[in-house]
């Protein structure tokens, strides 16, 4: 589905939550490498090239199947659709934020209920593109994701760019990576491939 238009409904109901964040969050994760955003950051130009919008002899039939799919994942995972902040309900969810938690303590920074929805929102919203994206997840999928993410967009300057932006934005997707490896973890590997594509490491 073109990222531009792909429905984003975790990201756009868990903006609100957000409203009161600053683009300076410490919530590193254990996926991210030493020197996060030291890698060049390959262009978006091909993000789109194998969205299926752009490919006519798609059956409609088939984007119904990915909606249905995407539903049923927000069911499963118990995501509350109503602004409310998340909590980890699952057993996913609990090892995800468990680990997320101790790292993050481990690093001398606090741990807190918004640094939880928020980690357990970017995770989930990861892993509705993954579905959305008929679970081809590359380095195209995670610059158009994080591109066009309410959330990312909440959380990052809109004046920050070049470098700065990917410094920005690598702790970010890094948290958001290593989550989606919980929550979806068939597409965990595909993720994590993309941000080490993108962000280094």
């Amino acid at each position: 589905m073109h990222a531009a238009t792909r429905p984003a409904l975790l990201s756009l109901t868990l903006a609100a939550i957000l409203v009161g964040t600053t683009g300076c969050l410490a919530l590193p994760s254990p996926l991210e490498p030493d020197a996060a955003g030291s890698a060049s950051r390959p262009t978006p130009a091909a993000a789109d090239t194998a969205s299926p919008s752009n490919d006519a002899t798609v059956d409609p039939d088939s984007f119904e199947d990915v909606f249905a799919e995407r539903d049923e994942f927000f069911r499963e995972q118990q995501l509350p659709m109503d602004g409310t902040p998340l909590v980890a309900v699952t057993p996913a969810q609990q090892q995800f934020i468990a680990e997320q938690r101790a790292y993050v303590e481990q690093q001398g920074l606090s741990w807190s209920a918004q640094d939880e929805s928020l980690a357990l929102a970017l995770a989930g919203d990861a892993c509705e593109t993954a579905i959305l994206s008929r679970h081809e997840v590359d380095a195209s999928t995670l610059i158009a994701h994080v591109s066009t993410s309410p959330l990312f967009a909440q959380l990052i300057s809109a004046d920050a760019q070049g470098e700065a932006r990917t410094q920005a934005e690598a702790p970010i997707a890094s948290v958001m990576v290593f989550g989606a490896t919980f929550l979806c973890p068939e597409d965990g590997d595909a993720w994590v491939a993309a941000y080490q594509d993108v962000y280094g490491g």
